[in-house]
């Protein structure tokens, strides 16, 4: 592991741990104040949700889908799809001054293992150049909102 990947990983436990300290001396997460998030340039709702929120120092972004923010379309393109939920999703990051290398967690849903993972993969080797890769599950499912072949939720950690 490349030594400056081994101090950002002790600088965040160490960061953690404190968390924790806190918490036993009545501080706690629960204190912290959860807001709803909605950038400008971030796609609207198509329901009863809202695209992300923020406690303390994390953001919790909603599954985002290949929507053209501009138009509120699908994007036609597979591959240009996939990559544009991946940029739905690290807009809001960057709404709050993170980035790809601020992702805790990632959740992906496709409509297709074979098919679609291959296209998630190349699209988040793109996106995450010059960053370790965070945790990721993928998870084939029988369907999505709209028909969609592609769904991805992320966490980061923005202190």
């Amino acid at each position: 592991m490349p030594k400056s990947l081994n101090f950002l990983c002790h600088a965040r436990a160490l960061v953690c741990i404190l968390t924790c300290l806190a918490g036993m001396s009545g501080a706690s997460f629960a204190d912290e104040q959860v807001s709803i998030l909605n950038p400008q340039g971030a796609i609207n709702p198509t329901g009863t949700w809202s695209v992300a929120s923020k406690a303390g120092e994390y953001v919790f972004v909603a599954g985002m889908r290949g929507i053209d923010p501009q138009t509120g379309d699908l994007v036609e393109d597979n591959e240009e799809r996939i990559r544009q939920g991946f940029e739905n999703m690290l807009h809001i990051a960057a709404s709050e001054g993170g980035d790809a290398c601020d992702t805790v967690r990632l959740v992906v849903y496709v409509t297709d293992m074979y098919r679609y993972r291959p296209l998630v993969n190349q699209v988040q080797e793109e996106l995450w150049i010059d960053c370790p890769f965070p945790p990721r599950t993928i998870v084939e499912v029988d369907r999505l909102n709209d028909d969609d072949i592609f769904e991805v939720e992320g966490t980061f950690y923005i202190p």
